[in-house]
């Protein structure tokens, strides 16, 4: 008969540990606006993130691994910290999470954690699972998020771009705790091996069908044909829900537009190849694109600029980046 926890065997004991560490719960449903119980800015700390994204993240303000998760229940605190020791001394769990994300009627992102093996400032993987729920209350609201400004990304860009720098910031289950305004450590505390981004389709409302264009879609245009028959009403296309296909291309475009550094986001692709290793977009599970950032980074180049300065100052930020990426143990490629 066992008279300690440590003399129970391996197998029991793994499991036990996985009961203490493993936060796993289904993804929620969609709340209702104005999403009470949920905390958004706007954000008077600095961030790279346009104003947008602060103000469109609603992030649940009672989201907390270490007293909310059912598995605890099962494991009074003692034997919990018993668990974590004894997990040292065993194979090395994995750091892998998973973020449910809601986009609520084409303009907030709900964000819930769904899986957590444990908490770590080097996560191993996170994949992100976007959910498209309700469409825009007016059709000149969804362009207004949409659309590109000058040379500039849409305005919803930003709350998926603030979605990963308030976690490089500060971790799972703390993003509902608004930043005071004094100035943010010069170097993020968190970084991500491999980020997976996978847009699904939706199981609430009607998505519009795979003949209607993405641009129809967003003007509310039921043909670009005059010659083609109608199929579908107008008012009938600003009610469609948005295909995942269409956000995860979306996606992917603009991240390939911050990875080019261009003047105006650099600052902004500089955070990514600095704190995440890959990023692979999927639609419903299957893979769309793939960017292995070491390689990337390692073909960016800016020596063929006219402007000195510019030339100079991505030179030094390059180097930076590998040290960065280095000392995270995540990829490079010299």
């Amino acid at each position: 008969m066992p008279t300690s926890l440590l003399d129970l065997p391996n197998e029991l004991l793994e499991h036990i540990v996985q009961l203490g560490l493993t936060y796993d719960n289904p993804p929620p449903n969609c709340p209702e606006p104005p999403y009470e119980g949920y905390v958004s800015g706007p954000r008077k700390a600095p961030c790279r993130s346009w104003s947008y994204g602060p103000r469109h993240v609603k992030y649940w303000r009672t989201q907390d691994w270490q007293s909310g998760c059912l598995t605890l229940l099962l494991l009074n605190r003692r034997i919990a910290d018993i668990a974590r020791r004894r997990l040292d001394q065993l194979v090395p769990v994995p750091c892998s999470l998973r973020l449910d994300v809601i986009l609520a009627n084409e303009t907030d992102l709900l964000p819930t954690w769904c899986f957590l093996s444990k908490v770590c400032r080097r996560v191993d993987d996170i994949t992100a699972t976007f959910r498209i729920i309700g469409t825009s209350p007016t059709l000149e609201g969804r362009q207004q998020r949409f659309r590109p400004g000058d040379g500039t990304p849409p305005p919803i860009l930003w709350s998926f771009y603030y979605i990963l720098e308030r976690f490089l910031e500060v971790g799972p289950l703390a993003e509902h705790i608004l930043p005071t305004a004094s100035p943010r450590i010069k170097r993020m505390p968190f970084t991500i091996n491999r980020l997976n981004l996978d847009f699904v389709s939706s199981e609430q409302g009607t998505v519009a069908p795979p003949g209607l264009g993405i641009w129809n879609w967003l003007h509310g245009i039921n043909s670009e044909d005059n010659m083609a028959s109608c199929a579908w009403q107008s008012t009938d296309v600003a009610s469609f829900l948005m295909r995942p296909e269409w956000l995860a291309g979306f996606i992917r475009r603009y991240i390939g537009y911050l990875l080019r550094m261009d003047g105006r986001v650099d600052l902004h692709g500089a955070m990514i190849f600095e704190y995440v290793g890959s990023i692979r977009i999927f639609v419903d599970g299957n893979l769309l694109e793939e960017y292995r950032l070491d390689h990337i980074l390692k073909d960016l180049d800016f020596s063929w600029h006219y402007d000195v300065a510019r030339r100079d100052s991505f030179a030094r930020w390059k180097a930076k980046a590998y040290r960065v990426r280095q000392a995270a143990g995540l990829p490079i490629i010299i």
